[in-house]
């Protein structure tokens, strides 16, 4: 429990720029791929990915040929086929022909050395159905399903096996794969629940209450006006642009949450999909219905994941637009702003171009504005994967039709890359067929991920991480980081990050009455083998009042996010860049979380001088922050550098203590002494603990403080003992801490 003067102290408040970003969740079946694995797990999986390492370097890839009249052509021969790779001719290792036609003798292997990949007489298109609910009106669904049943009665042949997912929040299995039509035009009838979570009607809304702010400030005459009680004074209508911009600023703050709740669960899906899907050797295809989305930059590392296992996996995404036939469809797919975001081109410098409002940055309103905007990101992800986006038609059916088409009409051509230095850098594809009048379709590259890799960055975040070494030597910025593992369910551990950075560091630029400020945290975690397990991280564009820009002054710069883990060993790498002027640093960090056991034990200890209180116990962050305690939120303190007018707040947790029969509570005294140069500076602080906190993990909670005033400036050495006064067993662990004058 707290102490009685564990209070919140407003000469140590928390720093008003508190970035936490909470658990680090998608879909389940994304996590499964991203989870550490235990290692009594990872022995009884060794022969299997021994045997996976042997297959990292293939590449397979769906091929279209069209005649000059846009037939489709399926009688070409493997040896008629060429695969470049950056320029560099590759041998085709294996080769199937469309389902459509080609000759059965040729399906298998191309090379008398190579493993064959022959057919099992079963299924040999994999059809994956999405009917993406989160995105979809009500009023749209009807004919999604009614094109979809018709193609499913119509198209669907003993060599198709067919599943129907659904995605509104999260993801659902409507039904499995299957070649029983009945099934899948019951799963598909059934899928009108799908729609309660749309979001489209909302963001019509905020779009008409954007445009309402815009008008207004526009009719003040100075738009860029700042937003404050002093402008106000200057009469009507500067404080009627005051209200419009603050009216402006909050409804674009909404929106950019919109579009995150909106991309996420359908980006999760696809993923969690094609994963599912890499081990089956078939023709994979997934159609998704989908009216579009929004996906902010800080997403662009879910859309490039999205793209890199569908390629892994070798599925091609189609998507339909399921509002059908729009009258304002636009006339290109390019990002070319309207009016309202003229400050992005090239007339003005890149500072202004990289301007943020309301929490979206500068490129986050390019893709919200204009003419059906969320078109861009299906076009990118049906383009990447080798599939299409099928838009301006009410008879859904009919582009099913021209899909199913396309897919019977796919070769799958397979090698091995003879460049082995998979560095997830961006390889170029190009594939010529032996054919006069022959016009290739497919992708046009991959990024070449190591080993079973997938990590969700986008492309200039693996550029980043690409040059983590070099960062890492010349590291520009004081960076400070701390891993603290507590216990969690199911043997689980919950491993805050915290990331400090001093502000005199980095650079802060004046908009109006506002400081600004711009940074990236990319951080990547891997396990023992060296295999992606989390991504952590994001972009940040902050603007700061006077007080909050004073406030952030007197202390550093923090950002929180945890990891779910399993007991293993990991690594870290971790990279800090401030946008505004490209200074950067790097830190890897090793991490060892030992095996759950029933040992009197205890977790990481957390330094801090900051608390900040809360309304509910659970805390602002969500039940069971590991870092909350009572009504106080701790905010670590990475640097672990104190003056003497702070308080030293010390917060870890004790686990499997014993229970004292006369009390029927557990009985642990917990010592703190703090020295300097091995030599006690003040009286220990002795506590008695007895109350057990149950969530996540049965636990007694340590969360105190004392003063350090009277201390002089110097490296210190906080001692603490933590002794079960039931079996008398005893733990001592050491915080190393700095006084700065």
């Amino acid at each position: 429990m707290v102490s009685s003067g564990f209070l919140f102290d407003p000469a140590n408040r928390s720093l008003p720029l508190r970035l936490f970003a909470g658990l680090f969740t998608v879909l389940v079946f994304f996590l499964t791929s991203a989870r550490a694995q235990s290692q009594n797990n990872q022995e009884g999986r060794k022969s299997q990915d021994e045997a996976i390492t042997l297959k990292t370097h293939l590449v397979t890839l769906d091929v279209i040929v069209k005649d000059n009249k846009g037939k489709y052509v399926t009688d070409i021969k493997p040896e008629d086929f060429s695969i470049y790779e950056n320029g560099a001719r590759q041998v085709i290792e294996f080769f199937d022909p469309p389902l459509a036609g080609g000759n059965e003798t040729n399906r298998g292997t191309v090379s008398d050395t190579s493993t064959s990949v022959k057919s099992s007489g079963g299924p040999t298109n994999i059809l994956s159905i999405v009917l993406d609910g989160a995105t979809t009106d009500l009023t749209n669904l009807k004919q999604v399903r009614e094109g979809t049943l018709r193609y499913i009665r119509e198209r669907i042949t003993n060599t198709d096996m067919v599943a129907v997912f659904g995605v509104s929040t999260d993801l659902r299995l409507l039904q499995a794969f299957t070649q029983d039509k009945a099934k899948l035009i019951a799963a598909v009838e059934n899928a009108y629940l799908l729609t309660t979570s749309n979001k489209n009607l909302e963001r019509t809304h905020l779009a008409e209450d954007i445009e309402r702010a815009r008008s207004e400030l526009a009719s003040s005459g100075d738009i860029n006006l700042p937003a404050t009680p002093a402008a106000a004074a200057q009469g009507p209508a500067a404080a009627q642009a005051m209200i419009a911009a603050r009216a402006l600023e909050r409804f674009v703050k909404l929106r950019s949450q919109l579009s995150v709740q909106q991309a996420r669960p359908v980006l999760a899906a696809l993923a969690a999909i094609c994963e599912a899907l890499r081990a089956i050797p078939s023709k994979k295809t997934l159609v998704l219905f989908s009216q579009g989305f929004v996906a902010p930059t800080i997403l662009d590392w879910q859309v490039q994941s999205v793209i890199d296992i569908a390629n892994r996996a070798n599925v091609a995404i189609y998507i339909i637009d399921s509002a059908g036939l729009r009258t304002s469809a636009p006339l290109s797919t390019s990002p070319v702003p309207s009016a309202p975001l003229s400050a992005v081109g090239a007339t003005v410098g890149t500072d202004n171009r990289m301007r943020a409002v309301g929490g979206e940055d500068v490129f986050d309103n390019v893709r919200q504005e204009g003419l059906n905007r969320e078109y861009d990101i299906l076009y990118r992800i049906s383009g990447d994967t080798g599939g299409e986006f099928v838009k301006g038609t009410n008879d859904l059916a009919k582009g099913l039709d021209r899909i199913d088409q396309e897919i019977r009409s796919r070769y799958t051509l397979a090698y091995y890359s003879t460049d082995l230095n998979f560095d997830g850098s961006f390889r170029k594809l190009k594939v010529e067929a032996r054919r006069p009048d022959a016009h290739v379709i497919s992708r046009s590259g991959y990024y070449a991920n190591p080993g079973e890799d997938i990590v969700p960055l986008s492309p200039d975040d693996k550029k980043l991480i690409g040059n983590f070494a070099a960062i890492e030597a010349n590291s520009e910025l004081p960076l400070f980081d701390e891993l603290s593992p507590f216990r969690f369910k199911d043997g689980r551990y919950v491993v805050p990050l915290s990331v400090e950075l001093p502000p005199s560091a980095v650079k802060f630029e004046r908009r109006g009455a506002k400081q600004h400020l711009q940074f990236d945290v990319i951080g990547v975690i891997r396990d023992a083998s060296g295999k992606f397990v989390a991504r952590l991280g994001g972009g940040f564009d902050i603007s700061l009042t006077a007080e909050q820009y004073q406030a952030i002054l007197r202390n550093n710069i923090f950002y929180r996010q945890d990891a779910e883990l399993d007991p293993g060993t990991y690594s870290l790498e971790l990279i800090v860049r401030d946008k505004l002027s490209g200074k950067m640093a790097a830190r890897r960090v090793t991490l060892v979380l030992p095996e759950a056991n029933a040992e009197f034990s205890t977790s990481a200890v957390v330094l801090s001088r900051h608390a900040v209180p809360i309304k509910t116990p659970s805390g602002a962050s969500g039940p069971g922050d590991v870092l909350t305690e009572g009504t106080v939120q701790i905010r670590p303190l990475p640097s672990r550098e104190f003056h003497a007018t702070d308080n030293l707040i010390i917060l870890f947790e004790i686990y499997n203590a014993a229970v004292n029969p006369e009390i029927g509570k557990p009985l642990v005294r917990v010592t703190v002494t703090l020295t300097k140069a091995d030599r006690q500076v003040m009286r220990p602080i002795d506590y008695v603990l007895t109350n057990t906190v149950t969530e996540p993990v049965p636990h007694l909670t340590f969360a105190k403080y004392t003063s350090l005033a009277g201390l002089t400036a110097g490296k210190y050495v906080a001692v603490i003992e933590a002794r079960d006064m039931v079996t008398r067993k005893l733990i001592t662990k050491q915080a190393a801490f700095v006084i700065v004058p």
